[in-house]
């Protein structure tokens, strides 16, 4: 068996935690079960494109699935994955998937949410109450200030801002979160806030961003090559595998919606695949995913 701890760390880029690491001997046990797993599929016809084409960092996923085919798994981490721009870098790749740095923001998801952006008053009042920095945050804040109020982290709901917020929670229960490296969140950046250019984990989501609180001036979202705005009670969908960026020089704080959705191109049963290497990784780090902190 082809046993790194390659896996499990590319799963965590996208759930940073609170706290020591977690000890190398548990890492390879995660390991060896996502391996397990991924062998268990490697017949399953509804799982071939990720288990034959996917990427986590260099290494193919085909190495994990079919160890006995070695030669075509090396040729493939020779080779290395071939993303479509030099704007594209996650950690978890999947090259069959259609990749654009923006998105069309007039679909059933985009106009799910749009119905609901004037029932905002939740959104102020859990930033008012709830709020917090977090390791991303502080990370990724070059200046100036960024807080959250997480929903859903990679599958997890957190129920007490669910129940706080019932109508919020309403609408992200009607649609199709994201829940293997996916989130859901309320998020304000202050004005003066430089966050600072990066990548998302994987390309096997869109971010939907619905603007809540938008102030008026030199404020903007950097994806790829281009630079983009939010607008109050519209969506901005993004591919958050496109380095990206935030710049707010605006004179109030900037307050959005953030759903993580699969990418539409994914079967059931390759979101399925997906939750079940979650729900493996998530059975060898229960303490970390109750600290998950949403990006």
């Amino acid at each position: 068996c082809f046993n790194t701890m390659f896996v499990t760390t590319a799963l965590r880029c996208g759930v940073r935690t609170v706290g020591s690491k977690p000890d190398a001997k548990r890492l390879k046990s995660c390991d060896a079960a996502m391996a397990s797993l991924l062998r268990s599929r490697r017949h399953d016809p509804a799982a071939q494109r990720i288990l034959q084409e996917g990427y986590l960092g260099r290494w193919p996923l085909s190495f994990l699935a079919a160890p006995s085919g070695l030669g075509g798994s090396l040729w493939k981490l020779l080779r290395g994955p071939r993303y479509p721009s030099q704007y594209v870098r996650p950690k978890f790749w999947l090259p069959f998937l259609s990749s654009r740095p923006v998105w069309p923001s007039n679909d059933a998801a985009s106009k799910l949410l749009v119905s609901h952006w004037e029932e905002r008053e939740e959104f102020k009042t859990a930033i008012a109450e709830q709020a917090s920095a977090d390791v991303n945050t502080k990370s990724l804040t070059q200046r100036g200030s960024w807080q959250k109020v997480p929903f859903y982290s990679q599958g997890l709901a957190h129920e007490e801002n669910l129940q706080r917020c019932p109508r919020t929670a309403e609408v992200l229960s009607e649609l199709p979160l994201c829940r293997a490296l996916g989130m859901a969140y309320f998020s304000e950046i202050s004005p003066g806030s430089d966050v600072k250019a990066h990548f998302g984990p994987t390309n096997a989501r869109i971010r939907y961003h619905l603007g809540l609180d938008v102030p008026e001036g030199n404020i903007y979202l950097a994806v790829g090559d281009g630079a983009y705005k939010w607008r109050e009670g519209e969506v901005l969908a993004f591919d958050d595998a496109y380095i990206h960026a935030v710049k707010h020089e605006a004179d109030r704080p900037r307050g959005v919606l953030i759903v993580d959705l699969y990418h539409p191109e994914l079967t059931a049963e390759e979101r399925q695949l997906l939750e079940d290497l979650e729900a493996v990784h998530r059975g060898f780090f229960p303490v970390e995913y109750e600290k998950v902190v949403p990006h």
